[in-house]
């Protein structure tokens, strides 16, 4: 049923100009339970010309892409699959279908911290972000990045150190691994109980867009956000911004005072005086703060999600 349900989904996102928010509108006017008069619909509220017969041939290819996905490790999640992420439904353009590789129940942890930032962090970051990521780790119940080289890979390793499930959100099918250059972290953080999430069909390359989309995930799968390092403008900044558009804590790891006027930590200093924040510094006394963590989950867990689109 999963997968019939899937592939009507995605066969009406790929028609051009259909995106989450459309398609799920659609959805909502379908009386069949597998969602087989989704053509009929999204024909009576598409611009394109789509014959039966094309969209026939369209769900063909994609149908034998989720047939392959399922026979080589990747689970198809709908979103009205009880295995959907809770957390994550209550933004308005959540993923309509979700594939994971590895332990599906990381991905449903009331207490999980999105840990991001720059592919190029400083010495300062390098030095220090690993012991502070392994002190978060230890208060939690996951850890959520995205597999880049850098902050990232500082996140994953040290969830792993700790022996917490992390979720590695990518931006392509999950077929390949992006960056490759962590293809053997990915296969650890499945080993080790966490798992590969994407929104894309096997076979879907990575693209700009798609890189700023995954941050929506990243944060609706959070409730808490943790920036190690990252300029103003840089990639990390969309899942922070998205992160405190749902009213999530945000922390960061607190640069010294003169690191803190180079651009390269102004997404850092951006977040100074947000109403719900902290720091953390390397010379902190880790055990004074980890209650205070804790509560902040705890708060979390029980605020709703607030999200209009992908990029507001």
């Amino acid at each position: 049923m999963n997968m019939k349900i899937s592939a009507n989904i995605l066969t009406a996102l790929s028609i051009k100009g259909n995106g989450p928010y459309k398609v799920k509108k659609l959805i909502d006017q379908s009386r069949s339970k597998d969602l087989d008069d989704l053509f009929d619909i999204s024909s009576q509220n598409s611009k394109e010309n789509l014959s039966k017969s094309e969209w026939n041939g369209l769900q063909e290819k994609i149908i034998r892409k989720l047939e392959w996905s399922s026979e080589n490790g990747i689970e198809i999640i709908p979103f009205s699959s009880m295995k959907y992420p809770f957390y994550l439904k209550q933004i308005k353009d959540f993923p309509l279908v979700l594939f994971v590789k590895g332990n599906i129940e990381s991905i449903n942890k009331n207490y999980s911290t999105a840990i991001v930032g720059t592919r190029t962090p400083s010495e300062y970051t390098i030095n220090h972000g690993a012991n502070v990521c392994d002190f978060i780790a230890g208060n939690v119940e996951s850890v959520i990045s995205g597999l880049a080289i850098g902050c990232d890979t500082i996140a994953h390793k040290a969830a792993l150190k700790k022996e917490v499930p992390t979720v590695a959100v990518l931006p392509n099918g999950l077929d390949n691994i992006y960056p490759n250059e962590n293809s053997v972290l990915a296969k650890k953080i499945i080993e080790q109980g966490g798992s590969l999430v994407s929104e894309y069909l096997v076979g879907v390359k990575p693209t700009r867009y798609q890189f700023v989309a995954r941050d929506r995930i990243q944060a609706g799968l959070s409730k808490i956000g943790f920036l190690l390092e990252s300029s103003i403008t840089g990639g990390s900044m969309h899942c922070i911004n998205k992160l405190k558009k749902l009213n999530r804590t945000i922390g960061c790891l607190k640069p010294t005072e003169e690191l803190i006027e180079e651009f390269s930590w102004s997404g850092n200093k951006s977040l100074y005086g947000e109403k719900n924040f902290f720091d953390i510094s390397p010379n902190y006394n880790f055990e004074n703060i980890s209650a205070k963590i804790k509560i902040l989950l705890k708060k979390n867990r029980d605020t709703q999600f607030k999200q209009n689109t992908i990029f507001d």
